[in-house]
């Protein structure tokens, strides 16, 4: 089934309001990373979730001869970005602690942004990126950074093209001697979650509703040869929910190419968990087919676990150890995945007795 194009949803979301989530999902991430180059990450959740809650507001405004909404919030976010910043200090400070995603090049006019964000940040650079006039700044940004074509700059910034061309290259004149780095970052989900259910709250106008606030500080990430296969397999089988909105694939918004493969993040309860693909060179993480056997277990405590051990042997699931009573007080049972990772799920005892189940004999 053909998916709507965002004109399609913005439109839908004049009636039904609640359509517009679905813009956020496409492209939370895509501002998140954004803003979190242009001011820091410590300021970068609030002006994202302040671009779509404008973005909402003004929908009505959307022209909706355009099928692709990213140009217009990136028009949105930028103009934040620029009432965010009032002085070349604070700029500094902001560019000056980014660890963000880039790409090697030999071209370091075209990869200047990936220069700037990287964690082995070069001084010369942040005072040169600095000392760029604004419209300058914003034009290379967005054509460089967020890979805009000349025309979606042009509508973003709301100026002609003609002068978008311009504006970068005077950039670049001033940029050609710099020199580009490579770093990585990986985005945190629980982000985007969050200020999901926020814009949610706009939409619906409960105030009541509630939002999901707690973060991470620590989860696994799992190597798969084939992630996307994994993922249809861990959400299917043992009921897994992933946070569609923070997934990464394809060329990512600071033009690295992920070719096929993703980074996804699932959640069961207050747990997460990533997955993607194997990664020697840089991750030194395999897939268990790789090395012949599992090497960890990811522990996770399910609210019934005799329905969800009937659940994963309904689909198939390779179970490595049955359902028994276990001697520390609860119910257990243990399962590999598609690709031999060690799943441990169980139940206490405890919480059985208190949802009113019954304990085998």
């Amino acid at each position: 089934m053909e998916q709507p194009t965002d004109a399609e949803l913005i439109a839908r979301s004049l009636v039904d309001p609640a359509a517009f989530a679905a813009i956020y999902e496409r492209y939370a991430t895509t501002i998140y990373r954004y803003v979190t180059r242009r001011v820091g990450p410590s300021d970068a959740e609030a002006l994202m979730a302040e671009t779509f809650r404008i973005a909402f507001e003004q929908r009505a405004r959307y022209d909706t001869a355009r099928p692709v909404a990213r140009p217009w919030l990136y028009g949105i976010s930028t103009n934040l970005v620029a009432r965010h910043h009032r002085t070349e200090a604070r700029r500094h400070r902001a560019i000056a602690r980014l660890d963000v995603a880039a790409t090697t090049t030999t071209d370091g006019s075209d990869r200047v942004i990936d220069a700037v964000a990287a964690s082995r940040l070069l001084p010369t650079v942040v005072e040169a990126i600095n000392q760029l006039p604004e419209p300058e700044r914003d034009a290379l940004l967005l054509h460089v950074w967020e890979r805009l074509p000349y025309d979606d700059v042009a509508a973003a910034l709301a100026i002609p093209v003609g002068t978008v061309r311009s504006r970068i290259n005077r950039a670049r004149t001033k940029l050609r001697e710099l020199t580009a780095v490579s770093d990585e970052q990986l985005v945190h989900a629980d982000v985007f979650t969050a200020n999901k259910e926020r814009l949610m709250t706009t939409i619906t106008g409960n105030e009541h509703s509630e939002v999901l606030d707690h973060h991470f500080r620590m989860y696994p990430r799992l190597a798969y040869r084939d992630e996307h296969a994994a993922l249809e397999y861990l959400t299917r089988v043992f009921g897994f929910k992933e946070r569609r909105e923070a997934r990464v694939g394809g060329t990512t918004p600071d033009g690295f190419d992920m070719g096929e493969h993703m980074l996804a993040w699932l959640e069961f309860g207050a747990g997460l968990v990533m997955i993607g693909h194997v990664n020697e060179d840089v991750h030194h993480i395999r897939s268990p087919r790789d090395v012949g056997s599992a090497t960890t277990m990811i522990m996770v405590e399910v609210d019934d676990v005799d329905a969800h051990y009937t659940r994963a042997v309904a689909e198939g699931a390779e179970i490595t150890r049955a359902l028994e009573d276990m001697w520390y007080g609860a119910r257990a049972y243990e399962a590999a995945d598609l690709e031999g990772h060690q799943w441990h799920f169980q139940e206490s005892q405890d919480r059985i007795r208190a949802r009113g189940g019954t304990m085998p004999a």
